[in-house]
């Protein structure tokens, strides 16, 4: 949770390349790594990364979870929320899952949907 989202792609990729090529020389495995990946981790993102949108084309948006990297110094403070959320080159279902959907799925916790939150604020 400390490094952001641009190099997963690459890693997972090569994983795989290595169990594709060279899997005999070590311990059977049932799944490739970056399904192991899909099914069970998580990766962290800053709101600034630009490589968001490719990440999210690359392994999906279900296993990005939103970093504001506070409070070191290059973390975006105050507003980390507000920068990914106005992001224009991510949609907004993705935005929902990587601000609060995906924390709350691999946390087990159950955040208030945008309706339930106006609600309890009546």
């Amino acid at each position: 949770m400390e490094s952001g989202c641009g190099w997963i792609a690459s890693w997972l990729e090569r994983l795989d390349n290595h169990v594709k090529n060279w899997g005999h020389t070590s311990v059977k495995l049932p799944h490739l790594p970056s399904e192991y990946f899909k099914r069970q981790c998580c990766i962290s993102a800053d709101p600034d990364e630009v490589m968001i949108p490719g990440i999210v084309q690359v392994i999906g948006d279900t296993n990005i979870l939103f970093a504001s990297d506070y409070p070191h110094p290059d973390g975006i403070f105050p507003g980390a929320v507000a920068e990914m959320a106005e992001r224009k080159d991510i949609s907004e279902a993705s935005k929902s899952k990587i601000l609060a959907e995906n924390a709350a799925r691999f946390f087990r916790t159950n955040p208030k949907t945008k309706a339930q939150a106006k609600k309890s604020k009546r």
